[in-house]
């Protein structure tokens, strides 16, 4: 009975690697580029323009946070900035009640 047990296991745990390395949660290719537009947030419309955005498809463990990080590469802007563009952006719509599956408009700074 030990032997079956450690033998389903085992092949339970085979199948669980190799389902997360075909469909599961790492990744396999970075996501393809998306489309710059110029936009002008509603926070930045008295100013000159400083902010682009992208059309992003959210993804599982997306956040508004992760995406902005990847695409700016290291130049920081405050929390309240990047919420605030992307409501304007998205017809205020907050980053909390984002669908997976569902395209939004990423404010991209440079």
């Amino acid at each position: 009975m030990k032997r079956l047990l450690i033998f389903v296991s085992f092949c339970f745990t085979l199948f669980i690697i190799y389902f997360d390395l075909t469909t599961g949660t790492l990744p396999t290719s970075p996501p393809p580029a998306a489309k710059v537009q110029p936009a002008v947030p509603a926070s930045q419309q008295q100013s000159a323009p400083s902010a682009a955005f992208k059309e992003i498809t959210m993804k599982p463990g997306d956040t508004l946070l992760s995406i902005v990080e990847t695409e700016n590469s290291g130049d920081n802007q405050p929390i309240e900035t990047i919420i605030s563009d992307f409501q304007s952006l998205n017809e205020g719509m907050k980053p909390e009640n984002m669908q997976i599956g569902k395209t939004y408009k990423i404010p991209v700074y440079k």
